[in-house]
């Protein structure tokens, strides 16, 4: 099984998304979602070489993933080494609706420039289920900060919301 080549399908998925303005519910996110896991490969895909999504992941069994994320809050890290059963979640640290907006304003051409694109911005975090909720709180469940450009920290949602934590996998 070529897994570069099924990588660089969801890719072209994107690119006719682009071309086309036809977004549809959730495609980007299982687009992207697909890619991430394509890309990154290990514990983001399963036996079979099918993509394992670790919602609502548990801190033993999806350690390996959890830890291959780009970032994790301090109490999130605290959990999974110590194999705890508080609740933790994993999220998009730039929410797809922006990403989206951030491919239509690029207009990238390639699926090479999508993936640069993908591989500026893509980023996912692992927090707390109150970590989330504060995100939530301060507006930004679906949204970056109101000051932030694309030349800003990708996790300053996080910032703002005074979460502090470890950047991973850069």
């Amino acid at each position: 099984m070529n897994l570069d080549h099924i990588k660089n399908s969801y890719l072209e998925h994107i690119r006719i998304c682009i071309e086309s303005d036809a977004w549809g519910a959730g495609l980007l996110r299982s687009f992207t979602d697909y890619w991430f896991a394509y890309h990154k490969q290990g514990p983001f895909l399963n036996s079979k070489n099918n993509p394992k999504w670790h919602n609502n992941p548990s801190s033993v069994k999806d350690k390996d993933a959890l830890l291959g994320m780009h970032f994790i809050s301090d109490m999130a890290f605290d959990v999974i080494e110590q194999g705890s059963d508080v609740k933790i979640i994993k999220e998009h640290s730039i929410p797809i609706n922006v990403i989206r907006e951030i491919l239509i304003q690029q207009k990238p051409l390639t699926i090479t420039d999508i993936e640069n694109i993908l591989l500026r911005f893509y980023r996912l975090g692992v927090l707390t289920k109150e970590e989330d909720k504060v995100l939530n709180e301060k507006g930004l469940r679906s949204s970056m900060p109101a000051s932030w450009d694309f030349n800003e920290n990708v996790f300053s949602r996080y910032e703002v919301a005074g979460i502090k934590g470890k950047l991973l996998n850069q």
